[in-house]
C-alpha cells in the first residue's frame, strides 16, 4: 500500500519534470523499403525514365496487422522518358499513418541522362509537398485526463503543409549501377506541439545503392545488391539482397538488414521472389 502511494504522488512529478525538458531526439524517419530494388525512384530521382518506356510501381505496406493504429504505408511511383531519352520525368505520391497521425507526399522528378564510358551518367532533382496531419478525437485515443487540458495540444485536429527539394546521381551499365542521393535536403518543423517543449526536425537522409549482375550460366545470374542508409545521429542501416535471376523472367533471393541496435547482428532476414507474368 504504501508503495502505490509513493508512485500516485510521485509519477505526476516525474511526468512534469519530462515535459520541462527541452528534447532533441535523431532516429530514421523516412520508411524503410525492402525491395528497393523494384522502386528505386521512391529514394533516388536519377532513376527517372531509366526504361525506354513508361512504368508505374505500387507499393503497400501494413505493419503489426491486427492493431489499432499500427502503421501503414501506401506508395505509387510513374516515370518514363521524354522523346530524346536524354530526360526523364516522374511522379510519387506516397501517403503513411501510424496512430492518429498521417503524412501524404507527392514528389516531382526530373533528371538529365548522358553517355560516360560504357554507361549512362543520370543527374535528378526533385520539389516536394508533404502534408501532415493528426486527429486527437479518434476514438483510438486513450487519456487520463481530458485532452481540451493538455498544454501541448492545440487543437484536436491541426494539419500542416511543407515544402522539400531533393538531388540524386545514377550511373549505370547493362551489369552493374550505383546510385547516391537525398530525396529530402531542406530541415523543416514537422511537429504540431505548441509550447516548444520539444523540437522535431526532419533531417536529411542519404542513400548508397549498388548492384551488380554475375553470369553463372547463359541464363542463370547472380544480382548482389546493396543499399546503405545514413541519418545524422541515428544507426546506419544496411540492406543486402542476394538473388538469383533467370533471364529476365523470374528472380528470388534474400534480404538481410543490420541497422537499428549496434549489438544485434541482423534486424531482419526477408524472402523475395518475383515472376514476368506479362510480356
Amino acid at each position: 500500500k504504501s508503495k502505490n502511494t509513493f508512485l500516485r504522488y510521485t509519477y505526476p512529478v516525474i511526468v512534469l519534470m519530462l515535459l520541462m525538458i527541452h528534447l532533441n531526439v535523431s532516429a530514421q524517419q523516412q520508411p524503410l523499403h525492402t525491395m528497393f530494388m523494384y522502386n528505386k525512384l521512391l529514394i533516388n530521382p536519377a532513376y527517372a525514365g531509366y526504361h525506354e518506356h513508361p512504368c508505374a510501381s505500387a507499393i503497400v505496406r501494413e505493419q503489426w496487422i491486427g492493431f489499432e493504429g499500427a502503421p501503414k504505408t501506401q506508395s505509387f511511383s510513374f516515370h518514363g522518358p521524354l522523346a530524346s531519352q536524354r530526360i526523364g520525368v516522374g511522379l510519387n505520391v506516397q501517403r503513411r499513418s501510424i496512430g492518429v497521425s498521417s503524412s501524404t507526399t507527392v514528389d516531382g522528378i526530373y533528371d538529365y541522362r548522358f553517355p560516360v564510358g560504357s554507361g549512362t551518367l543520370s543527374l535528378g532533382v526533385q520539389a516536394s509537398a508533404r502534408f501532415l496531419k493528426v486527429d486527437y478525437s479518434d476514438p483510438a485515443v486513450k487519456t487520463v485526463q481530458d485532452i481540451d487540458i493538455d498544454p501541448g495540444v492545440d487543437a484536436l485536429a491541426d494539419s500542416k503543409f511543407l515544402a522539400n527539394a531533393g538531388a540524386g546521381v545514377y550511373y549505370y551499365t547493362p551489369s552493374f549501377y550505383v546510385g547516391l542521393s537525398s530525396p529530402r535536403l531542406m530541415s523543416s518543423d514537422i511537429d504540431f506541439e505548441v509550447n516548444n517543449l520539444f523540437t522535431a526536425k526532419e533531417q536529411a537522409h542519404y542513400y548508397l545503392m549498388t548492384g551488380l549482375a554475375v553470369p553463372l550460366t547463359y541464363k542463370l545470374n547472380f544480382v548482389p545488391q546493396v543499399l546503405v542508409r545514413y541519418t545524422n545521429a541515428a544507426p546506419v542501416d544496411i540492406d543486402l539482397n542476394l538473388g538469383l535471376r533467370w533471364y529476365e523472367d523470374y528472380a528470388v533471393g534474400v534480404t538481410l538488414r543490420k541497422g537499428g541496435v549496434d549489438n544485434e547482428l541482423l534486424e531482419s532476414v526477408d524472402l523475395i521472389a518475383s515472376a514476368k507474368i506479362l510480356r
